[in-house]
């Protein structure tokens, strides 16, 4: 708030600073609906994934407030080059959000398939977390936030190589948020780990507390905008996580 002074009297302007997002895997689900909430509340927006129509699709919705960069997560050495560019385009950065993921089920114990899924949700995952830290850190500020989820508790027959990757992903963040700490650096690393969210990555398999995706994206984003350090959607998946940490492995065999 400014004060100016003119004539004796006093006119109240307000001045407020556009805060700056990336949100990477925003075509569709959470990360589409939180690159709304975000723009919805004062941000400029960078939106990344590997279907430019779709970006377009919710460019065009607000073209004041997005920046639009298309590329494929699976090739490595494109990612630095393309959020340095849409970090450019914003002019600086507060907030990256990673809601990308690729499930990489099967059954027949298909390497390709696996592996690709490892590209997505571990080698490009942390790719961007270290790329993200490393800028808030050098400027003293900033909030890094993934989007996990509750299969990283225990792996099942089912989804090795995805439950693998999302422990892997929950075990990353928290080294990175107790690295802040130990610094004492002024940077937020946020987890989060939804349950059933109604997704194409949901799959048909699952009919309880399926949340809708506009509702895992408004609770999420509260959870980011108070700087929380762990998200579960919706909260009562806290107690299922802990549940699946400490079933015995032979319920685990048979699920």
């Amino acid at each position: 708030m400014l004060l100016i002074f003119s004539h004796f009297e006093v006119i109240y302007v307000n001045i407020s600073v556009m805060k700056k997002a990336i949100v990477v895997g925003a075509s569709s689900g959470i990360g589409r609906e939180l690159a709304r909430l975000l723009v919805k509340n004062d941000y400029k927006v960078g939106i990344t994934a590997r279907r430019e129509n779709l970006l377009n699709e919710l460019y065009a919705e607000n073209p004041d407030s997005y920046v639009v960069g298309a590329f494929d997560l699976s090739e490595i050495d494109v990612i630095v080059p393309n959020l340095n560019r849409i970090t450019e385009e914003l002019g600086g950065l507060d907030l990256v959000v990673i809601s990308a993921g690729l499930s990489g089920q099967t059954l027949d114990f298909d390497f390709k398939v696996e592996f690709e899924s490892l590209q997505i949700n571990v080698m490009a995952f942390t790719c961007i977390c270290n790329w993200a830290f490393r800028i808030f850190r050098e400027q003293n500020h900033g909030h890094l936030a993934g989007i996990s989820s509750v299969a990283g508790a225990r792996g099942w027959r089912n989804s090795k190589v995805y439950n693998a990757a999302k422990a892997y992903q929950i075990n990353y963040l928290e080294g990175l948020r107790n690295h802040a700490a130990y610094l004492k650096l002024p940077v937020t690393v946020t987890t989060i780990i939804p349950g059933y969210v109604e997704t194409r990555m949901k799959g048909n398999n699952y009919v309880f507390w399926v949340a809708p995706v506009e509702v895992a994206a408004r609770q999420i984003y509260n959870s980011i905008r108070k700087k929380r350090k762990i998200i579960y959607t919706y909260r009562r998946w806290r107690f299922i996580y802990f549940l699946f940490k400490i079933f015995p492995n032979k319920l685990i065999e048979i699920s």
